[in-house]
């Protein structure tokens, strides 16, 4: 009896587990792309889940410039928003000595490291 208990716990347990929505998780609402933002516990546009991940990481640090900052001044974690000559914009971190898409850095998925204007902000 207390063998089918615990491996009904068990089941129960992963199959809770399963279901758990992961931090970044995107999902398609109709035609609109949700992301999950785990501390808010809410799906948002891909937008605002990008302008949150920056505010975690105390960003965007140089905001939006016209020209990328000198490497010597930039340090590990900095942010800072491309804005591609089209208008479409791309969250990028400083990681591992050099600039990178957030969402290469945060592991997303296709369409979020695709989303707006990062799928072609290193062709300009």
């Amino acid at each position: 009896m207390i063998g089918r208990q615990v491996f009904a716990a068990f089941v129960t347990f992963f199959t809770i587990i399963s279901w758990a929505v992961e931090h970044g998780e995107s999902q398609l609402e109709g035609q609109i792309l949700k992301v999950y933002y785990e501390d808010t516990r809410q799906w948002v546009s891909p937008e605002r889940f990008f302008e949150l991940e920056l505010k975690r990481l105390n960003g965007p640090t140089y905001g939006t410039p016209q020209h990328y900052p000198p490497y010597d001044q930039v340090k590990e974690w900095e942010t800072l928003i491309d804005r591609l000559p089209d208008g479409r914009q791309c969250p990028m971190v400083f990681f591992h000595e050099r600039w990178r898409r957030l969402p290469d850095v945060l592991a997303l998925d296709e369409r979020l490291r695709n989303y707006g204007g990062c799928a072609d902000v290193f062709k300009y």
